[in-house]
């Protein structure tokens, strides 16, 4: 068996241990290949020093196990743009990921036009594709060489674009915000449309982790450099009014909705009545709230009852209206989150809402029922990585389900304490 190593050999090399490891004649391994015996000898011999990239692909396809190895050594000594730009799209339509940085390194590396010009190909080229995976790989060789070239605006443009896809990833919402935050250094080499839609997304993810001071001032900035009107403007109004709400800073909250009002943002506007129902709630006026949180309530449908029937739920157990709360909890939830690949915003108000409903069963001393809801909680919380919130779940259920079952003087049974511990399994994993 020839050991073949990338290192210490050409693809004269490869030809010759290619013949020798299976008694190829140069007539034999043309049959195989397909590349006249004439061309194969001159390469074997070294009269040809670098062939064309055909002929490669051809040897490739009689030793596709050393695919990589192959590659590697023609890509040293190839200096031809149009070349590479052809080995990058075949090795992308092979999915062959390891090969895709060294092969997108060496097409900067080996252009002669300017530094800026090849990083802009590049970065076009990469716009073109469409697994987000092989989009990750190009940005982050468009990152590292442009930082090592001082070229400031593609490591913005590059790292903006990674951006857009890492955050997505709803279980790495922490590591994805600080990748955006990086961003803010290089903010003034985006173009205006790309400058709002990173402002934008980037309040919506300071939201999601309930970094609401950063919201703010994210939101507030995009809000300052767009000149146009958009369902995302009005959603990160939205999302502005909501942190207010969330810091207890209801007279800022007020005028918020009075200015976006003015400005004719219809999804605000739509929910003006609530956002006083949470004035009158954070306040502590609950019997004011309550027949405007009903009213709220009925003025939705599907899944944008949720959140305000999660701020229903919190005036109704701080009244102690049990026979309420049981009223709602007997509805039918399919009509309430019918999704399934919800926002971390919709999945963290289906966990707040099980949360709820582990605490009225656990409160009714419906054990098993309370348990089922806490895990349900916690699971939700899990899926868009909030830590702090499974915890606080997880710690919930214990005083809540354990001093029901002291009051009572009841043991709990084998498997209820099993699923206590998924919950507790569940969010140390």
């Amino acid at each position: 068996m020839v050991d073949i190593k990338h290192r210490n050999n050409t693809i004269a090399d490869f030809i010759f241990q290619l013949r020798k490891k299976k008694n190829l004649t140069y007539a034999k391994l043309e049959e195989l290949t397909g590349v006249r015996s004439a061309v194969l000898h001159k390469i074997e011999s070294g009269a040809t020093k670098h062939p064309e990239y055909k002929t490669v692909k051809a040897l490739v396809r009689a030793l596709p196990v050393h695919y990589e190895q192959i590659i590697k050594a023609y890509i040293e000594e190839e200096r031809g743009i149009e070349t590479l730009f052809e080995i990058l799209r075949d090795i992308i339509s092979r999915k062959n990921v390891s090969l895709i940085p060294m092969v997108a390194t060496r097409l900067l590396q080996s252009s002669q036009k300017k530094t800026e010009e090849s990083l802009q190909r590049l970065f076009d080229f990469t716009g073109t594709l469409n697994g987000s995976s092989i989009k990750v790989l190009l940005y982050t060789v468009i990152i590292k060489y442009s930082r090592e070239h001082g070229v400031s605006a593609f490591v913005g443009k590059g790292t903006f674009k990674k951006y857009l896809i890492n955050r997505s990833n709803l279980s790495l919402l922490d590591e994805t915000f600080r990748e955006g935050e990086e961003v803010l250094h290089y903010a003034d080499f985006l173009a205006q449309e790309e400058k709002c839609i990173y402002y934008y997304r980037m309040a919506l993810h300071a939201y999601a982790l309930k970094k609401y001071d950063k919201c703010i001032e994210l939101g507030k900035s995009g809000h300052a450099v767009d000149t146009k009107h958009s369902e995302l403007k009005e959603q990160v109004a939205l999302a502005i009014c909501n942190s207010l709400g969330h810091q207890g800073n209801y007279e800022m909250l007020i005028e918020h909705v009075a200015l976006y009002e003015k400005l004719n943002y219809q999804i605000i506007i739509e929910r003006s009545k609530y956002f006083r129902a949470i004035s009158l709630t954070g306040t502590e006026k609950y019997s004011d709230a309550l027949p405007l949180l009903k009213e709220c309530l009925d003025e939705v449908q599907g899944e944008k009852r949720l959140p305000r029937l999660n701020m229903l739920l919190e005036v109704l157990f701080k009244l102690n209206d049990d026979g309420s709360i049981g009223t709602i909890f007997n509805q039918d939830e399919e009509q309430l989150f019918p999704f399934e690949n919800g926002t971390p915003y919709q999945y963290s108000e289906i966990g707040k809402y099980y949360k709820f409903k582990g605490k009225y069963f656990t409160k009714k001393g419906m054990v098993e029922q309370a348990i089922d809801s806490y895990l349900l909680s916690t699971n939700y919380f899990a899926k868009i990585n909030a830590y702090q919130e499974s915890v606080r779940s997880t710690v919930e259920l214990s005083n809540d389900i354990f001093t029901s079952l002291y009051l009572d003087k009841k043991l709990m049974k084998f498997e209820l304490l099993e699923k206590v511990r998924r919950v507790y399994n569940g969010v140390i994993s």
